[in-house]
């Protein structure tokens, strides 16, 4: 059971950086040819944004490679008491939306698609969401 986990830790830290590198290379590629990509609006700083999103994406690659070995994660794993709350707080696919949701947001950014009160107005949803998660998380632990 304890290589299964490892396995699948390994095996998502393994996307999330293949994902990084991807961005890395593809913000890479656009600085190199910036000044032939006439249809970005800012073609002067959308490279930047495919690195910051591809950092991040390598920050989350990393994190989940430590993981792996955790007793807690283990554990984890075994106990039925955090399963259901993970799944009554959606924490799998709350997580995945909000990585999402914040690398639309840097990718419109930097290329210059959104402007600031989008920026600021879709940044304030996301933070009200991970608001809402987390009180939702402690909510099912004092019930259960």
């Amino acid at each position: 059971m304890k290589n299964q986990v490892q396995n699948k830790f390994k095996i998502i830290a393994l996307v999330w950086a293949m994902l990084g590198v991807l961005f890395i290379i593809g913000g890479i590629a656009m600085y190199v040819l910036r000044d032939t990509m006439t249809q970005l609006p800012r073609v002067d700083i959308a490279h930047i944004g495919f690195w910051v999103v591809g950092a991040i994406f390598l920050i989350v690659a990393i994190t989940v490679y430590c993981m792996r070995n955790d007793k807690n994660t283990v554990i984890e794993e075994k106990d039925e008491r955090l399963k259901a709350i993970a799944n009554k707080a959606g924490n799998r696919a709350h997580m995945v939306q909000t990585v999402l949701l914040s690398v639309v947001l840097f990718l419109l950014c930097f290329m210059g698609y959104m402007n600031a009160v989008a920026m600021i107005t879709l940044m304030s949803v996301i933070i009200i969401s991970v608001l809402f998660y987390i009180l939702s998380v402690a909510i099912y632990n004092r019930k259960m």
